[in-house]
């Protein structure tokens, strides 16, 4: 085969397995994520499953997404994908605030820079003790964003997030009264 050929045939490949796992997230339709959450969206997504959760977005990725990092265990990093042995890590006797400057250090091992947690504050789902705080940074492209996080620690299930992040020019406002829905519609499993 020539080289030609199969590099197109590797393209190819790759497009096919590029469009297979993304999914559409109707409206109105409850979604379980991660056996720990279940959620309703009030209008549609387009979700990637991950190592850890689901991303959900409409316009992309970097623009906006809410996030559902899941089952994240006892002395693991909150990305599945992190194999640095400095990853910041979970451990499960950890505070909101300890939580909150995990979340922190992670943003910033992902090249995140001047950011700014403000608003920690207690919230409930299903009856169980969670809790809410809301971030700004810079990402490593300099782009600012904007973001809120659900954080609910589970005797089982370890640390959930659901979480909603967006470019803060136009996107955090065009898609933060859906992605309030979205996470005040959080039910535990």
């Amino acid at each position: 085969m020539s080289s030609l050929k199969l590099a197109l045939c590797v393209i190819a490949i790759g497009f096919v397995a590029g469009c297979t796992a993304y999914r559409e997230v109707p409206p109105a339709k409850k979604q379980e994520i991660g056996g720990i959450f279940r959620v309703e969206p009030a209008s549609s997504w387009s979700a990637l499953k991950t190592g850890r959760g689901e991303i959900w977005t409409v316009d992309g990725f970097g623009l906006e997404r809410l996030a559902f990092i899941t089952n994240v265990a006892d002395g693991s990093p909150l990305l599945s994908q992190s194999q640095s042995k400095e990853a910041p890590t979970f451990h499960k006797d950890m505070t909101a605030t300890d939580v909150v400057d995990l979340y922190e250090a992670m943003l910033t091992s992902n090249g995140y820079s001047q950011i700014k947690v403000v608003n920690l504050r207690p919230h409930s789902i299903s009856g169980q003790d969670a809790f809410r705080f809301d971030y700004s940074g810079f990402d490593d492209k300099g782009l600012a964003k904007r973001g809120m996080v659900v954080a609910l620690i589970d005797a089982e299930k370890g640390l959930n997030l659901a979480l909603y992040e967006a470019a803060e020019e136009h996107y955090f406002e065009a898609y933060k009264i859906d992605a309030e829905k979205v996470l005040g519609s959080l039910e535990k499993i």
